[in-house]
């Protein structure tokens, strides 16, 4: 659900700049990335939660239990992170 959360945000940053309409979801980090709204780093981040919510998702494959856990240990740091980001883009723009 925080995956899904910050993917939407992305979608309505997207949006709301006019960086144009995203070929595929993964369009929406290489727009924000080249507007300065979102960190290289960040983006590489939340393209490796967007494949494992895929794998969650869609149960491409068996998921191992161990790595579920050690990931959502992460997710909050990384949502942190992305709060910070943006919070930090609406400061810039005024809003």
């Amino acid at each position: 659900m925080s995956v899904e959360c910050v993917l939407d945000i992305c979608g309505l940053f997207v949006a709301g700049l006019r960086l144009g309409l995203p070929a595929e979801e993964e369009n929406l980090f290489d727009r924000l990335e080249q507007a300065r709204v979102l960190s290289p780093e960040l983006v590489r981040t939340l393209r490796a939660m967007r494949r494992f919510r895929n794998i969650l998702v869609h149960e491409y494959g068996a998921v191992d239990d161990t790595i579920v856990f050690q990931l959502a240990g992460r997710l909050s740091k990384d949502t942190a992170a992305f709060t910070a980001e943006v919070t930090r883009a609406l400061s810039d723009a005024g809003g």
